[in-house]
C-alpha cells in the first residue's frame, strides 16, 4: 500500500503538461563532455529528419520552446533524483498503451544529449512493436533483437542520429517472443556491458507497458529505477495502483502525469 501511495504522490509531483514551470535548455557548442569530445566510432550515422521526427512528437530539440522546456525541466529532475542514488540507467513505462511512455523516453534522451556534460544511450526494448527508429525517422540495419539472437554485433546495432551525445540501440523487427528475449541471460549481460563502457552514460530504457505484458517486468531487474508515465484523463488510478504492485521492490524514480498521450 505505502509503495501505491507513494507512486500516487509521485504523479502529483512529476506532473507535465500546461502547467509546467519552464526551465532553459543549455544551448551546446560542442559535442564535448567534460572537455573530452566522444568517439562515436562504433556507431552508424544517419540524419535524423527533423520535421517527421516532430510530427512523432520528438520536441525536445525542437524549435518550440515551450516543449522544449518542459522536457528540459524532467530532464533536470531526472537526473537530479538519479545523480543523488548514483544510477546510471532508468526504464521508462507506463501502465497501458497510448500513455505516451515511448514518446517520453525519446524526447528525454534528447533533452539529457542537451547537457554538454552528459552523454545518453537509448534503448528500444519495445520488440513487438519496435517505435525507437520511426521517432528519429531511420530504418535500422539491425537492432538490439538481433544482437539477442546472436545474429549481430553492438556496433552493428548502434546509431548516431547526429544529435551531440546521443546513441540508439533500435529494434529492428517485431518479435513474438519478446519476454523470453528481454529475460534471457544474453539481455542481463548485455545491460552489463551497456553499464560498463561508459560509466558516466545515461542508458534510457524505452519500455512496453506493464499491464499488457510480462516484457517489462522480465527485464526490470537490469535497470537501476523505474519512470513510470501515465496520460492525464486516461490512465486510470486503478491502473496506477496496479503497476506500483507489479513494481514492489523497484526503485520507482518518478510518475509522470503526462498531457498530450500518444505512443
Amino acid at each position: 500500500m505505502e509503495q501505491i501511495e507513494k507512486a500516487l504522490a509521485k504523479a502529483k509531483e512529476m506532473r507535465y503538461g500546461g502547467g509546467a514551470i519552464p526551465l532553459p535548455i543549455r544551448e551546446h557548442a560542442s559535442s564535448a563532455v567534460n572537455g573530452v569530445t566522444p568517439e562515436y566510432t562504433e556507431t552508424f550515422v544517419v540524419a535524423a529528419d527533423q520535421v517527421r521526427s516532430q510530427a512523432q512528437r520528438l520536441v525536445a530539440d525542437s524549435i518550440d520552446q515551450k516543449a522544449s522546456h518542459v522536457y528540459g525541466l524532467l530532464r533536470t529532475q531526472v537526473l537530479q533524483r538519479m545523480r543523488a542514488r548514483g544510477f546510471s540507467s532508468l526504464v521508462v513505462t507506463g501502465p497501458a498503451l497510448g500513455c505516451g511512455a515511448s514518446t517520453t523516453a525519446a524526447n528525454l534522451a534528447v533533452a539529457i544529449a542537451l547537457d554538454v556534460n552528459q552523454t545518453v544511450l537509448l534503448v528500444d526494448l519495445n520488440l513487438r512493436s519496435p517505435s525507437v527508429s520511426k521517432k528519429f525517422n531511420f530504418e535500422p540495419r539491425a537492432g538490439i533483437d538481433d544482437y539477442l539472437r546472436n545474429q549481430a554485433t553492438l556496433k552493428d546495432c548502434l546509431v548516431s542520429p547526429r544529435i551531440p551525445r546521443l546513441v540508439i540501440l533500435p529494434a529492428r523487427r517485431a518479435n513474438s517472443d519478446a519476454a523470453e528475449i528481454l529475460s534471457s541471460p544474453r539481455m542481463t549481460a548485455l545491460s552489463r556491458e551497456l553499464r560498463s563502457r561508459y560509466a558516466d552514460r545515461i542508458i534510457i530504457y524505452d519500455a512496453p507497458p506493464l499491464l499488457s505484458s510480462s516484457d517489462t517486468l522480465g527485464f526490470l531487474p537490469n535497470a537501476d529505477a523505474v519512470l513510470l508515465v501515465a496520460q492525464s484523463g486516461k490512465t486510470t488510478r486503478q491502473e496506477i495502483e496496479k503497476s506500483a504492485e507489479l513494481l514492489n521492490g523497484k526503485v520507482l524514480l518518478g510518475t509522470l502525469m503526462n498531457a498530450h498521450g500518444a505512443a
